[in-house]
């Protein structure tokens, strides 16, 4: 018979073998990376972006390796990967020779080798809206009494191969003098814009700016145009691009009977670029449209800023706002500009 010391060691041994089976049973299971270095990471494959591999290892935690330092990788389950040509695969993977992958055998499609330079995104999150609120406001008292307030909105949809884009601003203000009151500020303008990737840097856009001023008599500026675009750059932290089409750009003025409409091209830029982020965030936005049919005319649309993050969803932000017509309405002047300061939340 067994002494109860015995039992006890044999239980512990039972124990150690069945984790010992158990933790064997997991790492089989698991994603697999093996590194150019010749290092192994054992765990479950995150994400991957902007050139960055995330794993979750049961035992380091959250480890962040860059997609070119990655030698091969399989997973046990199905990933979904979009490659730099917008081709989306969503199947196990299994190792492939230096620099590669392979798609499994059992998945829906036969059997592929990938280089891994060609991966955009590892399981990106599902497609969803983004935006900000953003509300500034004034007011003084004295000799001179004044008011103002105005709110900003800005959505932005990004998908696998299109953006969707919609900005809207409204401005308010008034102020009294020698008793005497006046409306200082009242515009408005909504910009909903469409852009559809041929690839990852070329797509195509359709985009319509509407906006009211009554300080400018301007009654309704419409400005629809189509064109093309050129992604240079679209990272979290850094994008930018250029554009460039045909507007139509119809002006209908308080103090003019007949509206100014022409046919314009539109050239135009955006640019934004985090520093230590998210704390700062610089931006700027260019639209240029020259008359085709009338040299002189031209309409120049420019705004440029800082935003600063203060928590996680709230931030401060300052834009400068230029709108230069070279055929304003009369008793107007060409050039309005104006200085934003306002505090917003994304989400």
């Amino acid at each position: 018979m067994f002494s109860r010391t015995n039992h006890r060691r044999a239980f512990r041994f039972t124990s150690l073998m069945l984790l010992i089976v158990c933790a064997a049973a997991a790492f089989a299971q698991a994603d697999q990376i093996v590194l150019k270095n010749g290092d192994r990471i054992t765990g479950t494959i995150q994400s991957a972006d902007d050139g960055k591999l995330i794993i979750l290892s049961p035992i380091a935690g959250t480890i962040t390796v860059a997609l070119g330092d990655v030698k091969t990788f399989s997973t046990d389950e199905p990933v979904k990967i979009v490659l730099d040509n917008g081709t989306v695969i969503y199947q196990p993977i299994t190792p492939g020779a230096d620099g590669s992958f392979e798609t499994s055998a059992n998945g829906l499609l036969a059997v592929q080798s990938i280089p891994i330079a060609r991966i955009e995104k590892i399981n990106p999150p599902p497609i969803a809206w983004k935006g900000s609120v953003m509300i500034n406001g004034s007011l003084a008292q004295g000799d001179t009494y004044s008011e103002q307030f105005g709110l900003n909105v800005g959505l932005v949809r990004r998908g696998e191969n299109d953006r969707i884009e919609l900005h809207g601003q409204y401005l308010f203000g008034k102020q009294k003098v020698n008793g005497v009151t006046s409306t200082s500020t009242d515009q408005w303008l909504l910009e909903p814009s469409y852009n559809y990737f041929v690839n990852k840097e070329l797509f195509v856009l359709g985009d319509v700016r509407v906006e009211k001023n009554r300080i400018q008599h301007l009654d309704i500026r419409v400005t629809p145009n189509v064109g093309v675009g050129w992604q240079i750059i679209e990272t979290p932290d850094f994008n930018g691009n250029v554009q460039g089409g045909l507007a139509w750009v119809y002006e209908d003025y308080t103090n003019i009977g007949t509206p100014d409409e022409n046919v314009s091209l539109r050239l135009a830029y955006h640019v934004d670029k985090t520093f230590w982020a998210p704390i700062l965030k610089v931006f700027s936005d260019c639209a240029y449209y020259p008359s085709v049919q009338n040299v002189s005319d031209y309409l120049i649309l420019f705004d440029a800023g800082l935003r600063l993050a203060l928590t996680k969803t709230m931030y401060s932000e300052l834009k400068t706002e230029v709108d230069y017509d070279s055929h304003p309405a009369p008793n107007s002047h060409r050039t309005q500009t104006q200085i934003i300061l306002g505090v917003g939340w994304t989400f």
